[in-house]
C-alpha cells in the first residue's frame, strides 16, 4: 500500500434556517481520481477538516482511503465457553 495521499473533493459547513450542513463539491478531476481508486466497484472516503481554514472557503477535504486488511493476518477466532453470557 502507498503512503501517498489521494484527495477528491472539498466541503464546508454551511448554516441553513435547519442548522449546520456540509456541502460537498466535486471537479471532473475529483471525480476521475474517485473513478481510478475503485476497489470492486466502491471507493471510501474520508471527509477531513482543514489545519488553516479560510473566510468563505472550504473547510474540509476528502482523501481515499486506500487502507486495506494485511492478506496475512489470519482472522481472530473467538474462544468459546460454556459460560451463558
Amino acid at each position: 500500500m502507498s503512503t501517498e495521499k489521494i484527495f477528491c473533493g472539498n466541503g464546508k459547513i454551511i448554516n441553513t434556517q435547519y442548522g449546520e450542513m456540509t456541502k460537498i463539491s466535486f471537479s471532473k478531476k475529483d471525480l476521475e481520481t474517485m473513478l481510478d481508486n475503485l476497489d470492486n466497484g466502491w471507493i471510501n472516503t474520508v471527509l477531513k477538516e482543514k489545519k488553516n481554514k479560510v473566510e468563505g472557503k472550504p473547510t474540509h477535504y476528502l482523501e481515499v482511503d486506500t487502507w486495506k486488511p494485511d492478506a496475512n493476518s489470519a482472522p481472530v477466532k473467538e474462544e468459546v465457553s460454556d459460560l451463558p453470557f
